[in-house]
């Protein structure tokens, strides 16, 4: 009894994976993809998992790497069933990110559905074209410019809190990750949070564990199956913490809604008594003309709050983990500082942005090395005919390591080194495009881009105006978590210190 009460479990476990699968590809998928290069593994269903299942989830991109470099910046291969081409070849990644058709996002980001649901991020067809267009011009630059004033509020209350360190190594990913918030939510949302509002750590605690809990299932054949999820203490947690982001995200949609229904602040008052509208008075006032419903609303405020503040802060922190490690580099950023402000510490405006031409490049290098996406996947729904002639057909998944084609020795010499003196625009000139795509490229290039960068620049001239900063971390022997958003395995600690005046 007992040996048939064993074998109709595994059975039942067998079916709950195979169901698992991502897709079934077809033969005409399979026939083609095979002519493409690649390693000699396992077949079919596990393929290049089993490699990965077997070492260190720190190990994976030094493995990708190194895979990658074997075959010349693109490979084939079998993930759980699903063919999979690996690449961080620009000529590749161009030819997929500029197709209009190809805009379908991989099988593993379904797993950031019960969070994020079906919004700007996750969409596909017509409703994500219907999206972006209604939501890209809430980032015009004209709207990013009234929202300077928040964001150099915002950085300036981070400042006082780095300060209050004293020269302790610390872990800077909480002080940021609160700071970039703290701005999201007052320049987009219209939100303002109090200083002692312990719900934004909470927040940015719970993102962390999220977006953790997501990935596992992605490399975990059994965690795929929401069956077996739902019966694991991690969906539990899992839970506790989407009622913990949804909570902070639906109350600043209701309490902005009422306001709105009311009429009473149709427009947003910042602190310099400037009237603005903020994104989330966008979403309201499509939701009378469009088709969009409180779920609707909700899923574009959870993808907007979960991406402009977690990507802002961890790209902040790598940049400031550069500066500290590089202190000429940091001399010289400074010194431009000081041409533009002398010794003030007024607020940057958009002039004063615009000379900040170091800065730029030293921006520039730090989302080269660490993009705030390390990879990027495609479910591609048509053909894609190489420059080399070879066809990456439908059905297959795309794979695209961002990081790695940053850091490809073809166009990047000494790639693991920090030089911002690569931005110069002479040399970017000669560059292919695709070889530096830190936000993504084509039709489904991160919308907030702007914003961010706007974000990142008056955060580091307003820190580093008022802060020296110093680290014993050697970025060279970084490694790196297996995240959607990039994040390394060990803290990242550095030392602030007030500058003399």
């Amino acid at each position: 009894m007992i040996p048939w009460l064993f074998a109709c479990a595994l059975c039942f476990l067998v079916y709950l994976i195979a169901k698992s699968v991502d897709t079934v590809p077809s033969l005409r998928t399979v026939w083609m993809f095979n002519k493409l290069p690649g390693p000699n593994d396992l077949p079919f269903f596990f393929g290049s998992a089993w490699h990965l299942f077997r070492i260190n989830m720190d190990d994976v991109f030094p493995y990708i790497q190194k895979r990658l470099a074997e075959f010349g910046g693109m490979y084939a291969c079998y993930f759980m069933g699903l063919p999979t081409v690996i690449c961080s070849d620009p000529e590749v990644i161009e030819a997929i990110l500029t197709s209009n058709k190809n805009i379908d996002k991989g099988p593993e980001y379904k797993f950031i559905g019960r969070w994020l649901a079906n919004g700007i991020l996750l969409s596909t067809g017509e409703k994500w074209r219907q999206r972006r267009k209604m939501l890209t011009p809430s980032f015009h630059f004209k709207i990013l410019e009234d929202g300077m004033g928040c964001m150099s509020r915002g950085w300036r209350k981070t400042l006082e809190v780095l300060l209050a360190t004293k020269g302790q190594p610390v872990d800077l990913q909480p002080i940021l990750g609160k700071g970039a918030l703290d701005i999201i939510c007052e320049s987009a949302m219209g939100y303002v949070l109090e200083d002692n509002d312990d719900r934004s750590n909470e927040y940015v605690a719970a993102v962390k564990r999220a977006t953790r809990d997501s990935t596992k299932r992605v490399y975990n054949p059994l965690l795929k199956s929401d069956f077996i999820f739902d019966l694991t203490p991690l969906s539990r947690s899992h839970a506790k913490d989407l009622g913990i982001l949804h909570g902070f995200t639906g109350k600043i949609i209701r309490e902005r809604k009422a306001a709105f229904d009311e009429e009473k602040q149709l427009e947003y008052s910042d602190a310099d008594g400037k009237k603005r509208q903020v994104f989330l008075d966008t979403l309201l006032e499509m939701s009378k003309k469009e088709n969009l419903n409180d779920n609707d609303i909700r899923e574009e405020v959870d993808t907007f709050m979960f991406a402009g503040h977690d990507s802002t802060s961890t790209a902040l922190q790598f940049l400031m983990m550069h500066l500290a490690e590089n202190p000429e580099v940091q001399e010289k950023a400074y010194k431009e500082q000081q041409e533009i402000f002398g010794y003030s510490d007024r607020d940057p405006t958009k002039e004063d942005l615009s000379k900040m031409h170091y800065l730029d490049q030293v921006i520039k290098e730090s989302l080269r090395l660490h993009p705030p996406a390390p990879s990027i996947a495609w479910l591609l729904c048509e053909d894609v005919q190489l420059p080399n002639g070879r066809i990456i057909p439908a059905g297959a998944k795309v794979l695209i390591y961002i990081i790695l084609t940053h850091r490809n020795p073809k166009y990047w010499d000494d790639p693991d080194a920090f030089k911002p003196e690569r931005f110069d625009p002479d040399l970017c000139k000669t560059r292919h495009p695709y070889s530096y795509i830190p936000f993504s490229a084509g039709p489904r290039n991160c919308i907030g881009q702007k914003f961010a960068l706007l974000e990142m620049k008056i955060g580091v001239s307003t820190i580093l105006r008022a802060c020296k900063l110093t680290t014993t971390t050697n970025s060279r022997d970084l490694k790196y978590k297996m995240l959607i958003i990039l994040q390394p395995s060990t803290p990242i600690k550095i030392a602030v210190f007030p500058r003399n005046k």
